[in-house]
């Protein structure tokens, strides 16, 4: 948090410093430090218990209120660095390891190497036996992470659910590594994408949940480690979801507050603790909020301000990759525009006019949208894109130059090959044009191909019914008879490679690292190998059996043990390589469902290693040992069968 030029007060008494000690170093950071709130007070950092008249000038002023963790993290003074990425230490060893398994396991089966591998994994520091059913409810949003080697996946909360979940999911093994609940108010709300968004590096997870709250949380924390990094609780009672954005770096991020600035919003700091805000009551030239007007020379070009001088983005919004600009999409008196704002000076770089529909491509050069066809944009400056770009004779909107035959395109999705953006427009069968449905293919600008296929049209995302692979040579897509085709998009003519089955109602793909293709519907994730077709991993949620759970239900501390891989099995997981399952069924039956995971990482195939499947409670408690759980099993075993006996269970 850079805090150079800011006035701040400190209020109560933090645990462990002295007042001068924190306003010594405050000042070595460039603030200056006062003893009353004031309206030219920017920041307050208060005690969580603190009290009195300044904390509620604080509110009343509307001035950021910082908690104590807010205040330790920026006397820190961190230098944005992480101990561990998404590929810390020994696990990036290990993800090399398992790829020579694999290979080693297709050639000659599973060998004492496997089992030796799988003796040193297991005894290592921070190893679980993980399930994969942490969601309670359908899935609200998701995300893939830059490196594509993670998949997000977030859910809502409801009557009886222990708040919102997040999973995060191995790709290259298609299992779950990691599980996040009770998360407040739950994530996102359905219909509305963009409630999940990673850091650049993939070290932290931004997740907008609750009502008015953005937080940023490592997304392999473990299960008895910190969760949450930074939390902001926007404190102006609105309609959530609103616009935001994570920066790249997951230290800020922008949020939509319907403040009265130039794009509504403000940029806030995210280095740790909790940080609350009613940017609504705060002074026009606070720090955190953006510049409040368009500069006159906007004005003066006649653009679709406001009559007050105000833009507002009530829209979608993202960073640039280097976090210098906001690029931003949204509707000025019933018309829609994209516009760049500069980060550092808060002032509007340029706006255009634009269609409703339009996407940034992902190395920030292009701004493509469809106004009667597809028309680019440059978006360093807003004007046409392309030699022979022309700008449509209509009020003041750069369209830029049309693409012949693009008309009817309901959906757009950017790849990159290389240097070069790629584009895949979605012409879907109802569209009201009256085109026919199928995928125009662009480098940059220039046409490529046209593929006469019908795109599926319900889904999470109907842009994600497209996924590029990460090198851009190929794409996938779902069709509108509910299959995946993979292509070619390389050399003179594209190539259908070959058509993968998915399951029912499927309507989101993407495309992630290793070659590993995600199928997915709110209620169900499949993965596959995009060049073979193989399975990884299939996996259906919300079961709920209507036969006794085998740890009962009186005792809260095994509930995430217990869950339910069909509509007629409940089974339990121990880390100590314990799994009860109903009476016939073996290791091999949950080899598809359960994993190793390492350090909440990397997922570790069961099948390499050994399990004890055992068919109740008291069996378990003597396989476990002397294990904590085994000694409890074995002293309440009675107690539970006794609970399960009023099931009608043997």
């Amino acid at each position: 948090m850079d805090v150079r030029g800011m006035t701040i007060v400190l209020i109560g008494r933090f645990d462990g410093v002295r007042q001068s000690g924190m306003k010594q170093r405050l000042e070595e950071l460039g603030a200056r430090v006062t003893g009353a709130v004031s309206g030219r007070t920017d920041l307050v950092f208060a005690h969580r218990y603190a009290e009195g008249k300044n904390l509620q000038e604080a509110r009343r002023l509307g001035i950021p209120i910082g908690d104590d963790d807010a205040l330790r993290a920026l006397l820190a003074d961190e230098d944005g660095s992480d101990d561990a990425g998404p590929e810390a230490g020994t696990v990036s060893d290990l993800v090399a390891l398992r790829a020579r398994l694999l290979r080693l396991e297709r050639e000659q089966g599973i060998t004492e190497e496997h089992r030796a591998a799988t003796r040193e994994v297991r005894a290592k520091e921070g190893v679980r036996l993980r399930h994969p059913y942490g969601h309670e409810l359908e899935i609200n949003d998701y995300a893939l992470s830059p490196c594509g080697r993670y998949l997000a996946t977030g859910t809502g909360t409801g009557f009886g659910c222990h708040g919102g979940s997040l999973q995060i999911w191995d790709v290259a093994a298609g299992r779950c590594a990691n599980g996040i609940g009770g998360i407040e108010g739950g994530i996102g709300r359905p219909g509305h994408a963009g409630s999940i968004q990673w850091s650049a590096d993939g070290r932290r997870i931004g997740l907008a949940y609750g009502s008015g709250r953005v937080g940023v949380f490592d997304p392999f924390s473990p299960v008895d480690g910190p969760r949450t990094l930074a939390e902001f609780l926007l404190t102006d009672e609105p309609v959530w979801p609103v616009p935001w954005a994570l920066a790249p770096d997951g230290r800020r991020v922008f949020v939509d507050s319907g403040s009265p600035c130039e794009v509504g919003g403000c940029l806030v700091p995210m280095d740790g603790g909790e940080l609350s805000w009613t940017p609504g009551a705060a002074r026009p030239a606070h720090p955190y909020l953006l510049a409040e007007r368009l500069r006159e020379d906007f004005r003066a070009e006649g653009t679709d301000a406001h009559g007050d001088g105000t833009l507002r983005a009530d829209c979608r919004v993202r960073w640039s990759r280097d976090g210098t600009r906001l690029l931003a999409q949204g509707e000025s008196r019933g018309r829609a525009e994209a516009f760049v704002i500069d980060v550092a000076s808060g002032q509007v770089s340029w706006v255009a006019g634009i269609g409703e529909l339009a996407a940034w491509s992902p190395d920030d050069r292009l701004l493509v949208h469809c106004d009667e066809g597809l028309r680019f944009l440059d978006a360093a400056t807003g004007k046409p894109y392309g030699k022979k770009a022309g700008q449509k004779a209509t009020g003041q909107k750069a369209t830029g130059q049309k693409q012949a035959g693009s008309e009817g395109v309901s959906a757009l999705q950017w790849g990159m090959r290389g240097d070069l953006p790629r584009l895949a427009a979605l012409v879907g069968e109802d569209n009201a044009s009256g085109a026919e449905p199928g995928v125009l293919i662009y480098d940059e600008d220039r046409f490529r191909y046209r593929l006469d296929v019908t795109p599926v049209e319900d889904g999470l995302v109907f842009a994600d019914s497209w996924a590029w692979s990460p090198s851009g040579e190929a794409g996938a897509w779902l069709t509108a008879d509910g299959r995946v085709e993979v292509w070619s998009l390389e050399g003179e003519e594209p190539r259908r490679l070959r058509t993968l089955d998915v399951p029912s109602g499927t309507g989101v793909v993407l495309w992630g690292a290793d070659g590993v293709l995600m199928a997915m519907s709110p209620t169900t994730l499949r993965f596959l190998r995009a060049g073979s077709g193989e399975v990884l991993g299939d996996f259906s949620f919300l079961h709920a059996p209507q036969v006794p759970k085998p740890l009962g239900e009186t005792y809260w501390f095994f509930e995430a043990r217990q869950f339910a891989p069909d509509d007629e099995t409940w089974c339990a997981v121990f880390d100590e390589g314990v799994v009860i399952a109903p009476d016939g069924r073996g290791p091999e039956s949950v080899d598809d469902i359960l994993a190793w995971t390492v350090s909440e990482r990397l997922a570790w195939p069961v099948r390499w290693g050994e399990l004890a499947v055992v068919p109740d409670a008291r069996t378990a408690g003597q396989a476990l040992g002397d294990a904590p759980d085994g000694e409890w099993l074995r002293n309440y075993a009675y107690t539970i069968e006794e609970e399960l006996s009023r099931w009608g269970a043997p």
